[in-house]
């Protein structure tokens, strides 16, 4: 099950660094820190940006979050594992699908291709494939679409990048 920690922003890394670094692997399978890939465009050229998905969250697979939370209670930085009243809890296996299908394995989720077709859009490669239903809307100018998801028991909506080509390019790839 993935639990999420609280850290301070911009200290994610150090935060996963240290949990690598002075935590008993045996406690944890994983510790994920999302991030996106975004195209930004400045004088005319663009580049791909990381950026954090959930700035100040780390999330961490463990069955043992008693003793993981023991483990790194004295971290800098750290600030508290999510909980309700006085039990820790895990994002829930829907929310936890929904993750670890849109990132890699380095933790990222790549952009997205796709086309329009009238108001739908049809994501044709990338992590929002299949994803077509939870798309809110769509930014052609930021090429970005905005996700709805479901994450810390209430609705979120997430930019994810998102490259509309038109249907000939799509052809023309095959």
């Amino acid at each position: 099950m993935y639990y999420v920690l609280w850290t301070t922003t911009g200290k994610e890394e150090k935060t996963r660094q240290m949990i690598g670094e002075f935590v008993d692997p045996a406690l944890y399978t994983r510790c994920a820190i999302p991030y996106k890939l975004k195209r930004h465009y400045f004088g005319g050229s663009s580049r791909l940006v990381k950026m954090l998905l959930f700035p100040s969250y780390v999330f961490v697979e463990t069955d043992r979050i008693g003793e993981f939370v023991q483990s790194i209670s004295w971290f800098p930085g750290f600030n508290v594992v999510l909980h309700t009243d006085d039990f820790y809890c895990p994002i829930y296996r829907h929310e936890e699908y929904i993750l670890t299908k849109l990132i890699n394995d380095h933790d990222i989720i790549d952009i997205s291709e796709g086309f329009m077709e009238g108001d739908q859009v049809r994501v044709t490669s990338g992590p929002l494939v299949g994803q077509e239903g939870n798309i809110k809307r769509v930014n052609r100018r930021k090429r970005i679409a905005v996700l709805e998801m479901h994450l810390f028991n209430r609705t979120t909506e997430v930019a994810l990048g998102l490259e509309l080509v038109s249907k000939s390019e799509i052809r023309n790839k095959k």
